[in-house]
């Protein structure tokens, strides 16, 4: 055996840049396949603790108008967990020197900083103070595309009326990662922002005193992988108000964005690595193969 032990260290030696690059292709593939995957897991985790501290909705319901009386109702369906109501709007952002038409989209949200279903993470300035009734909290995004900073006033076209308002602080927003202005395909920052203001202030904007035109809320555990159940009994229980369209978490515009891309990453993450495996496989048979015929006399 030490003589055949020889005799292929020697047969190796005479293939060693051969053997070499086949290693090395294999430690490419491994370090794609250990990295990018790494990079799922962990963009996957961030995804969801990010989730987690705007309170991502299971769930949205957009609707002409219905009267809180009828959404306090909504609490004792079961599956549901957590009900938020709320004024949501379409506007024009009046700004001079800019031909090109800014357009966005309104959300109220409470006066007081507490936590809600589809809350937002604040990036600069502050959350409302009781001092002025007309303060906005602008999207990050639109804000760093126009130079828009808190202490900043901004005219928005409300409800056909302007209204200056005081610019506050700058967030970001789980329901609102992929910014895409309507009838648009890519996002525009510079073109579509998102627009927090007081409750109060839209309801006098809106006249939506004592009702509002979307619910978002949360599912239980049991509910959260089937929810079309639950949303089934919300539309019909307000179908009187005019539902224009109820949507899963899983069909939300940014959510499902976000899940593609994910996805594509993860399917990279395993196509990568097998593309240079299955090379190093190639090229090891080959090796292998002219190593046996060589040695077919001397066997």
């Amino acid at each position: 055996m030490k003589v055949l032990d020889r005799k292929l260290r020697r047969d190796l030696g005479l293939s060693k840049t051969m053997l070499i690059a086949v290693a090395s292709i294999i430690a490419v593939g491994t370090g794609c396949l250990v990295g990018m995957l790494s990079i799922y897991y962990n963009l996957d985790d961030a995804r969801f603790s990010y989730y987690s501290d705007c309170r991502m909705a299971d769930f949205w319901i957009d609707l002409k108008k219905a009267p809180l009386s009828a959404v306090r109702k909504l609490d004792g369906i079961k599956g549901v967990s957590d009900i938020r109501h709320r004024i949501v709007f379409p506007v024009i952002v009046d700004m001079e020197g800019v031909d090109e038409p800014i357009s966005g989209l309104v959300q109220s949200m409470p006066e007081d900083p507490i936590p809600v279903v589809n809350g937002f993470v604040l990036k600069q300035g502050s959350y409302f103070t009781r001092e002025n009734p007309n303060e906005v909290i602008i999207s990050e995004s639109f804000s760093a595309a126009r130079n828009i900073k808190p202490g900043s006033w901004l005219r928005l076209i409300l409800n056909g009326r302007s209204k200056r308002l005081f610019v506050v602080g700058t967030a970001v927003s789980s329901e609102h990662i992929y910014l895409v202005p309507p009838g648009g395909i890519v996002p525009g920052p510079d073109i579509y922002g998102i627009f927090w203001i007081k409750r109060q202030l839209a309801n006098d904007v809106f006249g939506f005193h004592g009702a509002c035109n979307s619910i978002v809320g949360m599912l239980t555990p049991e509910a959260w992988e089937f929810p079309d159940a639950v949303l089934k009994e919300i539309e019909e229980k307000l179908k009187p108000y005019g539902v224009y369209s109820r949507t899963p978490l899983k069909d939300q515009m940014s959510n499902l964005t976000l899940t593609a891309e994910l996805t594509g990453l993860k399917i990279e993450a395993v196509a990568m690595p097998l593309i240079f495996l299955s090379v190093a496989a190639l090229v090891l048979n080959v090796v292998m193969m002219r190593m046996a015929e060589q040695q077919r006399t001397v066997i």
